[in-house]
C-alpha cells in the first residue's frame, strides 16, 4: 500500500529509499551509467522529500522548527529514528551518519555543520552526543568520531504524530498533588539553567563570546527555560492548595524572585543528593544569568541588603576581604525544614517517611541530576 503524499509514513519511506540508493551508490563496482542513473534518482527523491516535508505539519516538538527543517535535517532524524527502533545501540557514528545523507566528499564537508553544537539539531535538543564524548571544541575530526543519538523527546514526538505515547515518557501532570511533584519539575527547570550556565560561562570558552545574543545554544536553552517556566506556572494555577505547599509559602513569605528560587533549588538538591551544602557563590550567579550583562547585574543577589542575606536565608563563608564573589554559599540551618515542611503528601509524616523521601531524591543520581536535562 502506497503512503499518501504529505504523510509522515511517506516522509519516512522516502528517507528509507534515499538511504537504500546511497548505499548502492557507494558500491565501487558500479558501472558509470548505473552510477549516473542512481545519482539522478537520488536527487529526484530528495526534491520529493523537500516538497512533502513542506506540506506536512508536525504537531509536537518538530512543529516549532518546521520552517527551518531542511530535507538533510530530516534525513538525519529519520536515520537515527530507524537505528533507535531497530538496534539495542541507538547511537550512530558521525561519519556513518553523514555518509547516509551525503554522497560526495564536498557534501560531507558541508554536512559537518549539521552536527555542530550550535547547529539546529543540537541547539534545539533534537539529537545528542552519546555520553558527552565530544568536547565543545572537538573539531571536525572529533565530530566524525562521535556517536550521535536521537533525543528521547523526539522519539516521543514521532510516536505522538501517529497517535501513540511513549511508555517511558513521564506524563506531565495537569496539576501538582503535592510538593514533591512540584520539586521534580523544579529539578528539570534547574537542569536547563545549569546546562546554559555551563555553555555560557565554561572557563575554556566564556572569553570567546562576543556579546549578548551571539551564542545560539545559550539562546535556545533560554527559550526552553521560558517554555518550562510557563508550563510550571500553568500547572500551579490548576493545582488546588498549591499555595499551601511549604516551598510555595516560603517563596511568598520571603518574596523570592525566579532567580532566587533557582539558587534555592540548587542548594537544596545539592545538599540532599550530594551531602554537600556548599556551592561557590560565583557559580550560583552564573547559574541564573543568560548573558554577561545579567551576570554583572545578578551579583547583587548576594549583596548584604538583598533578600537572601537580609532574611538570613543563606550564609556566606570564606570571603576574601568581605567580597561576596570570593565566598562559598550554603543554606542557613533552618531553611530546609521550612522548605520541605512536615506535609509533603497532604498529611503529617514521620521520620521514616522523611527518610524515604530523602532516599527517593538520592536515587535521582541515576538520572545525572546535576547535568542531565
Amino acid at each position: 500500500m502506497t503512503a499518501k503524499p504529505g504523510s509522515l509514513q511517506r516522509l519516512l519511506d522516502l528517507c528509507d529509499e534515499l538511504r537504500s540508493i546511497k548505499r548502492r551508490i557507494q558500491d565501487p563496482a558500479l558501472k558509470s551509467e548505473t552510477l549516473t542513473r542512481l545519482k539522478r534518482r537520488s536527487r529526484d527523491k530528495l526534491k520529493q522529500l523537500a516538497t512533502d516535508l513542506s506540506r506536512y505539519r508536525f504537531k509536537g516538538q518538530l512543529g516549532s522548527l518546521q520552517n527551518d527543517l531542511s530535507p538533510e535535517h530530516f534525513l538525519i532524524l529519520a536515520t537515527l529514528l530507524r537505528r533507535h527502533l531497530r538496534s539495542l545501540s541507538p547511537a550512530v557514528e558521525g561519519r556513518s551518519l553523514l555518509a547516509s545523507v551525503f554522497e560526495s566528499s564536498f557534501e560531507l564537508l558541508r554536512g559537518l555543520e549539521l552536527l555542530q553544537a550550535d547547529g539546529l539539531l543540537r541547539v534545539n535538543g533534537l539529537i545528542e552526543v552519546e555520553q558527552d564524548e565530544e568536547g565543545e571544541d572537538g573539531g571536525e575530526e572529533k565530530l566524525l568520531e562521535c556517536s550521535f543519538r536521537l533525543h528521547q523527546g523526539v522519539v516521543d514526538s514521532f510516536l505522538e504524530e501517529i497517535g501513540l505515547r511513549s511508555p517511558t515518557r513521564r506524563r506531565r501532570v495537569a496539576q501538582y498533588n503535592n510538593v514533591r511533584e512540584y520539586l521534580l519539575d523544579l529539578k528539570l527547570l534547574h537542569n536547563l539553567y545549569q546546562a546554559r550556565s555551563q555553555r555560557l560561562f565554561n572557563p575554556e570558552r566564556w572569553w570567546r563570546l562576543r556579546g549578548h545574543g551571539v551564542d545560539r545554544t545559550g539562546n535556545a536553552l533560554t527559550r526552553r527555560i521560558k517554555t518550562l517556566e510557563s508550563q510550571i506556572d500553568r500547572c500551579l494555577e490548576r493545582s488546588k492548595g498549591a499555595e499551601d505547599f511549604p516551598l510555595r509559602k516560603f517563596m511568598s513569605e520571603m518574596g523570592l524572585s525566579r532567580e532566587e528560587v533557582m539558587i534555592l533549588t540548587h542548594l537544596l538538591f545539592l545538599e540532599l543528593l550530594e551531602g554537600n551544602p556548599y556551592a561557590d557563590t560565583v557559580n550560583l550567579i552564573q547559574l541564573v544569568s543568560s548573558s554577561e550583562e545579567e551576570l554583572i547585574r545578578n551579583r547583587l543577589l548576594f549583596h548584604e541588603r538583598a533578600t537572601f542575606r537580609r532574611r538570613e536565608i543563606i550564609e556566606l563563608e570564606h570571603m576574601v576581604e568581605g567580597r561576596e564573589l570570593t565566598s562559598e554559599c550554603r543554606l542557613a540551618n533552618w531553611v530546609m525544614d521550612r522548605v520541605l515542611g512536615d506535609d509533603l503528601r497532604g498529611t503529617p509524616i514521620g521520620a521514616d517517611e522523611k527518610l524515604n523521601f530523602h532516599l527517593y531524591l538520592k536515587n535521582l543520581r541515576s538520572s545525572k541530576f546535576m547535568t542531565d536535562f
